[in-house]
């Protein structure tokens, strides 16, 4: 399976951007629950779980047969250790993403109690994410330099690792899941170049491959051939250019509706990803709970509009520090023609590279401006949380309405109808705020060849831009 980045940080805790880890972590470490086709929230480690009457923790029951790799036993015990080392900032860059839980007990041994220090309801889904993956405590306690070892007790084994190349697993013969482990071998490869990566699908170098939005008509003389084959998950993830909404010269709602106007979102979807990727207007994309269809097109194309804005707001002098991440693309074409577009109007914009590690550290710094997907998760509630309620993500705090609304969607207690008020009230403050400068909607697409069997079935998938290579198989 070919991926676009190659392996980095190989520990869990460590990872600053779960979308580049997981794939190479998902094999190899098991989490308390899994996201599978749909999307859902299924049991993996846990085999089942009982909210409490207020919604502020939620007991785990562990499956009995699950054993780390060496042997040693998936207990209750291993669960406490992992889970806390994930949420202390002094262990895990990734803590901030297990900020609800204010603690973790052992309640026996095949019991973990979570608690939340609000209601929870996203608790399951949160904990299906490689950041909350449960290590074997052997290298804990060892101080095993997990940035180059794995320690799992997932379904595969690595056999070889290259970091910045790739890794090379094979099957544990212990895993309690034969459905997840179809492969006796799995090599998944980083490859960043657009082209290498169609090349080496094309010449069978590789079965599986991540195709771009952009790659769409070069993949269709192959996609014309029986052999060959495509899955296009549902949109979900949407291109932005993130902003701090208190950098002073954007903290006028009008200036950010401004900047959304002078987006030319069916220009750089035509030019720069040959129509695949749908302008958006709100964070909650169409079909998901909470979406507000009377914001569909809520920014048309209208620099005269953009201009009135600014005028109106006093805003002559608005400048846009652009962080992208270097050498990935269609985001490096997408901030210049961005860039084009909003000089139209009288903003500056200044491109500034960086390397992925450093992007969105730079970002939550404030400031700045990013230009890179924003994340989408199982549940909305999850989506707005992550993405505007996260300094990381956004560095000014969003309004306080924005803010109840979002904390008010985790209560477990409330009916399906309410959360989907506040999913849609919420992302209709996002999108009236202009909290970002909404581009368009992404789908994940995966093409591989007619023997791999599973590839419309990488759960993650169904709400962000990555595959779970777990169910995928190949006939022989």
């Amino acid at each position: 399976m070919a991926w676009t980045l190659a392996p980095g940080n190989l520990d869990p805790h460590q990872s600053g951007n779960y979308q580049v880890d997981f794939n190479y972590l998902s094999p190899v470490y098991d989490r308390l629950t899994v996201v599978v086709a749909g999307p859902e929230v299924a049991p993996m480690l846990a085999e089942s779980w009982e909210y409490s009457a207020d919604g502020m923790s939620v007991d785990f029951t562990l499956r009995s047969d699950a054993t780390f790799h060496d042997g040693t036993p998936v207990n209750a015990a291993a669960v406490v250790k992992s889970l806390n080392r994930a949420r202390d900032p002094q262990q895990a860059k990734s803590a901030n993403t297990l900020s609800m839980v204010s603690d973790v007990q052992e309640v026996d041994e095949r019991t973990v109690r979570v608690v939340a220090n609000r209601p929870a309801v996203d608790l399951p889904a949160v904990l299906s994410s490689t950041t909350a993956a449960i290590i074997n405590p052997v290298a804990l306690d060892s101080k095993a330099d997990l940035s180059v070892e794995m320690a799992g007790s997932g379904p595969y084994m690595p056999e070889q690792i290259r970091r910045g190349d790739r890794i090379v697993y094979k099957r544990y013969d212990g895993y309690w899941d034969p459905e997840a482990q179809k492969t006796a071998t799995l090599e998944i490869i980083g490859i960043g170049d657009d082209n290498a990566r169609l090349n080496a699908f094309r010449s069978g170098q590789i079965d599986v491959m991540l195709a771009k939005a952009g790659q769409t008509d070069d993949l269709q003389p192959l996609l014309s051939q029986s052999q060959y084959d495509m899955h296009t998950y549902p949109v979900a993830q949407f291109y932005a250019v993130q902003i701090d909404i208190g950098q002073p010269a954007l903290q006028d709602p009008r200036v950010r509706q401004a900047l959304n106007f002078a987006i030319d979102r069916d220009g750089i979807n035509s030019a720069l990803l040959q129509d695949q990727c749908r302008p958006v207007s709100q964070p909650i994309p169409e079909g998901v709970d909470g979406h507000n269809e009377s914001l569909q097109d809520a920014y048309s194309y209208d620099p005269a509009k953009a201009r009135q804005l600014l005028e109106e707001a006093g805003a002559d002098n608005v400048t846009l520090r652009l962080i992208t991440v270097a050498g990935v693309s269609p985001q490096q074409e997408m901030a210049t023609a961005i860039q084009a577009q909003l000089a139209e109007v009288g903003v500056k914009v200044e491109i500034v590279p960086l390397p992925t590690a450093d992007a969105q550290v730079r970002m939550g710094e404030g400031g700045y401006a990013l230009l890179n997907p924003r994340l989408a998760y199982p549940t909305p509630a999850q989506t707005l949380q992550t993405n505007y309620l996260t300094k990381l993500r956004f560095p000014t705090p969003p309004s306080q309405e924005f803010q109840d609304a979002v904390n008010r969607s985790f209560d477990p207690n409330i009916g399906d109808a309410e959360r989907t008020e506040l999913y849609s009230k919420a992302s209709t403050i996002a999108s009236e705020e202009a909290y970002d400068l909404f581009v368009c909607g992404v789908p994940t697409q995966v093409a591989f060849s007619s023997k791999v069997l599973g590839a419309d079935k990488g759960g993650q998938a169904d709400f962000v831009g990555i595959v779970d290579p777990r169910y995928m198989g190949i006939t022989s």
